[in-house]
């Protein structure tokens, strides 16, 4: 176990751990500052903002010896018997006179600058820089430019910290960004006709620590103060890709990455970043549906729901059997509480998986391991990124409630073909799905193959226009509750936003038409009965997962430590004045189930 002495204390480093000085430091609640180096890229050390005096201390006499430059933090393996000061007064006119340095031609734009409120420049120049301003000459200016159709570079801001350049060197190998020219002529480019284009692009986005790159979908739109941040999953694939929502006045605005080593690292794909505009859409249902006299009218939820239920009731009183289908973008808590309804209601119905959007072929990007990561831990190894070419977000959640409850997982084309043949009297289906997944002709036939047909979802479809009763469920802003991807990881999602005005989320109208009683439904608490009765999920019997998730079918965490992820995220990602964003502080919403 390595000793290390920060400023002038002894720390412990658990065993097998490999930390900078930047990370040791972030161990124990000190902070050096920095802008260039990330834990994912290459360490380059030019932003110089992170040097500190360090030295060494021998483990006979005790004796320490100091380095007489500064150096690197960001260079500086954490080892037995390294010594590190940050806070003298050499280090501290150091960061000074780094602070002068960068802020010698930066506009002072920050009213008018979209990264005003998260930016480095604005934190570290509050923390270690100088109120006054000693530099008179004329600035550099440089033109305004579009960098691809998604994001905007102000070089003006531009520290050449070069995480963008990076980026795009290592993690997609696409190489569209460069550092052009030197010295003061020095500026982030890319080549003519060559814009950056990417899967992954909008990372350089999130990687900059001032207001350079901007992404022009967001460009504008809102204040970062304003902005309230939940901690949600993508379904946009199956990857699972951890994200931090962040809403305002019951609208979403962005997706931005939440770091997970098991999942997504530090990144998402372009498609998921701007998958967020789906919780936004004003066709969504904001009404129950009933067909009375051969009209679908809107009617009430509650009377919708009641209808639902007596429906279905009787149709299970009189034998008759009901075919329900379990969306891939249903929870596990909600494809779990509609499963074991059904079932109740008559063993005889029989339950199938709803459709598997698949489009395309998976698109893995490795990172470059030649250049290594910046101080990485032993137990991170560089995570590939996989977008899926499975576009739902819990195949394998619903099929392993449908393979306990049911002992057997039917497809949605089998069952379709068995309800358009008559086999059944009624037709429950139940799907959050956000792009189009049925056509007409499909929907006629199911249609003419039954005599009840209910839908619960959260768009018109052809066929909600053909359904007896339309219920409004919830989008994934919507609702709280649990996903697993594509490597079996169950991971929690929590709400973002309310339901919309005449809609619920799926786990209380399935939890009404069980007939519970008690009030709103918590996902935590359907959580704990899934883990009772799947053996899969008897790792969650208390309700709780952990922060990086945990693989269904397993009953402990794979050893790897939830305090790795303290110093991996950009200290002015989290800026004061956020919402519900701050550690041990619930969030405004969380579980809007709760």
């Amino acid at each position: 176990m390595a000793t290390i002495i920060i400023n002038g204390q002894e720390h412990t480093l658990p065993e097998g751990e490999k930390l900078n000085a930047i990370q040791a430091a972030k161990r124990v609640g000190v902070d050096i500052p920095y802008y260039c180096w990330h834990p994912a890229l290459s360490v380059v050390a030019n932003c110089r903002m992170c040097e500190v005096e360090v030295g060494s201390k021998d483990p006979k006499t005790g004796e320490i010896k100091m380095i007489p430059k500064l150096v690197p933090g960001c260079q500086t393996p954490a080892k037995d018997g390294t010594v590190v000061v940050t806070d003298s007064p050499k280090v501290k006119e150091h960061q000074r006179m780094i602070m002068e340095y960068l802020l010698i031609n930066h506009p002072l734009d920050c009213p008018v600058c979209d990264q005003a409120g998260m930016c480095g420049l604005q934190d570290y120049s509050f923390e270690y820089g100088q109120s006054n301003h000693r530099f008179v000459e004329e600035r550099v200016v440089n033109p305004r430019k579009d960098v691809s159709d998604l994001i905007q570079l102000n070089q003006d801001r531009c520290i050449m910290c070069t995480r963008c350049v990076r980026f795009t060197r290592e993690i997609t190998h696409t190489s569209e960004l460069q550092v052009m020219r030197r010295g003061n002529h020095a500026e982030i480019d890319v080549f003519p006709g060559e814009p950056i284009d990417n899967p992954l692009s909008g990372n350089v986005v999130d990687l900059c620590p001032v207001g350079a790159l901007l992404d022009k979908d967001f460009l504008h739109k809102q204040r970062a103060w304003f902005l309230s941040k939940h901690d949600g999953i993508c379904t946009r694939c199956s990857t699972g890709c951890n994200v931090k929502v962040e809403e305002n006045r019951g609208q979403i605005w962005r997706f931005t990455p939440r770091f997970n080593p098991e999942v997504n690292d530090h990144w998402i794909c372009d498609e998921g970043r701007l998958s967020y505009k789906a919780a936004n859409d004003p066709g969504l249902l904001t009404s129950a549906y009933g067909r009375d006299g051969g009209n679908l009218g809107s009617i009430p939820l509650d009377q919708a729901i009641n209808r639902a239920g007596q429906a279905l009731g009787e149709l299970g009183r009189s034998g008759g059997v009901v075919a329900g289908v379990i969306s891939p973008f249903l929870t596990v808590e909600e494809a779990y509480l509609m499963a074991t309804y059904l079932k109740e209601l008559n063993p005889a119905n029989v339950l199938a998986i709803g459709p598997v959007p698949v489009r395309g072929e998976d698109t893995t990007f490795t990172p470059d391991l030649r250049t290594g990561r910046g101080g990485d831990t032993s137990f991170i190894t560089p995570r590939p990124f996989t977008i899926h070419a499975e576009k739902c977000p819990n195949r394998k959640g619903v099929e392993a409630v449908l393979a306990h409850v049911q002992g057997e997982v039917i497809p949605f084309e089998s069952i379709s073909a068995r309800v358009a043949s008559g086999e059944f009297q009624g037709l429950y289906v139940a799907s959050d799905a956000l792009e189009p997944w049925i056509d007409e002709p499909a929907a006629q036939a199911l249609r003419a193959g039954v005599a009840l047909l209910i839908v619960q979802d959260t768009t018109v479809t052809p066929l909600a226009q053909a359904a007896d009763i339309v219920l409004p469920g919830a989008t994934f802003a919507e609702k709280a509750g649990c996903y697993v991807n594509a490597q079996g990881r169950l991971q929690y999602a929590e709400a973002s936003l309310p339901p919309r005005d005449g809609s619920l989320p799926d786990l209380d109208l399935f939890a009404i038409l069980k007939g519970r009683t008690g009030g709103p439904v918590r996902s935590r608490d359907i959580l704990t009965e899934v883990a009772a009765a799947i053996p899969a999920f008897a790792a969650f019997a208390d309700g709780v997962v952990p922060a990086f998730g945990l693989p269904i079918g397993e009953g402990q965490a794979d050893g790897k430590p939830e305090l790795v992820a303290v110093g991996y995220v950009d200290p002015w990602q989290a800026p004061r004045g956020f919402r519900g964003d701050r550690p041990g502080e619930p969030s405004p919403k969380g579980d809007v189930n709760a």
